[in-house]
């Protein structure tokens, strides 16, 4: 049985804004659009999604490279046979030890910030940074 998550209005528009970077990034329309129906700025929607482009290129591509590596490494050293069902969860793990160890910088600070405008324009609080990773 799966877990019940309630994702809040923030989340599902950095979700939404993630998807469309990913398939390519937004149009002027779609940015205002989503402004639109999430009921902020299309100003912090172009924030977030410059933010999480430049985020991207720079370091989750890469440590997405990186953990997908070092999974197969770990889960096959010593001549262990691959387990598909486990690599879901073994990415994962390697992704949050990754980003866990991640020192804050300029990109990390601006994702944040970002995030957190959005949040603003909802009227919800902004995220504690112990709680970012």
């Amino acid at each position: 049985m799966g877990t019940n998550v309630e994702w809040t209005k923030d989340i599902l528009l950095i979700w939404k804004i993630v998807r469309k970077i990913l398939s390519g990034g937004l149009s002027a329309e779609e940015r205002r659009a989503l402004a639109e129906e999430f009921g902020v700025s299309e100003e912090v929607v172009l924030r977030y999604e410059r933010a999480r482009t430049a985020y991207n290129e720079q370091i989750a591509d890469k440590r997405w490279r990186q953990a997908k590596l070092e999974t197969i490494l770990r889960m096959t050293e010593g001549g262990k046979t691959l387990e598909p069902e486990r690599y879901a969860d073994e990415l994962e793990a390697t992704l949050e030890r990754m980003r866990d160890a991640e020192p804050e910088n300029e990109l990390t600070r601006e994702l944040r910030d970002a995030s957190d405008a959005i949040r603003a324009e909802l009227g919800l609080p902004a995220v504690p940074p112990e709680d970012y990773s």
